[in-house]
């Protein structure tokens, strides 16, 4: 237990850059390749706005294929650090689910608490900083502790954004098409596939998106943005599951 708490320690240390610290140090890699992640945050809504944001909430409209239902989900993303909250909901079916390096992994499902393995928060805080969402910001702040290069895409002809982390390993990635567009989002764990892109406010992000092979497909509800990060709270547990 100590060994991971040491582990998620060192994860929050290397989430708090001031801004300043990474208007000096600038994003590194390839300087064509982040003139062209540079384009994207562009058509996204401008690296100016992007820059402000500290947190997103979006709600999804899910179609898995396997399930005659389909359900709604709220996402809350704190863009400052490796934070998520969720909400899922239908008639038959509600989970809540949020992960932080300081209150772990925990859900909700059907009004049963649990926390997850430690494998599975461990998966969540190396794929967190990999969202499009924090990707786009951190391409709008010039964060540091990200790496760009180009790298081959698997679309015939295509070549695809790589964002490697402070350990030169590659852990996100995506594909623009001709009007500099996200097209398809991968981390380690996951791909997406989007559709066209739409205004939400001052954003615009894809509307619909296929996850890997078509196993699911979510339409985009609404999408707001705050500059403010969400209230620490909001990632722990209910009072009466807390240890």
């Amino acid at each position: 237990m100590r060994r991971i708490l040491l582990l998620l320690c060192a994860v929050v240390v290397s989430w708090q850059y001031s801004i300043a610290e990474e208007d000096m140090k600038g994003i590194r890699g390839d300087s064509a390749a982040i003139v062209e992640a540079e384009a994207m945050v562009n058509t996204m809504g401008g690296m100016d706005i992007w820059a402000r944001i500290k947190s997103v909430h979006f709600v999804h409209e899910w179609f898995p294929w396997y399930r005659v239902d389909s359900y709604i989900e709220n996402e809350i993303l704190d863009l400052t650090g490796p934070r998520s909250w969720v909400e899922k909901k239908n008639e038959i079916y509600h989970s809540i689910r949020a992960y932080s390096p300081e209150n772990r992994y925990w859900s909700i499902v059907n009004g049963e608490f649990s926390y997850a393995d430690d494998g599975k928060l461990n998966n969540a805080m190396e794929r967190a900083p990999y969202s499009i969402y924090r990707m786009a910001r951190a391409v709008a702040i010039g964060d540091p502790r990200y790496e760009i290069r180009f790298g081959e895409g698997d679309i015939p002809r295509s070549q695809r954004l790589e964002f490697n982390g402070t350990d030169g390993i590659l852990h996100g990635w995506i594909i623009l098409n001709a009007r500099k567009e996200p097209i398809v989002w991968a981390t380690t764990q996951y791909r997406y596939t989007f559709g066209p892109m739409k205004q939400f406010g001052n954003l615009r992000v894809p509307d619909w998106a296929v996850y890997e092979n078509g196993i699911t497909t979510y339409q985009m509800i609404s999408l707001e943005s705050s500059n403010q990060a969400p209230d620490s709270s909001l990632f722990l547990p209910p009072l009466e599951y807390r240890d």
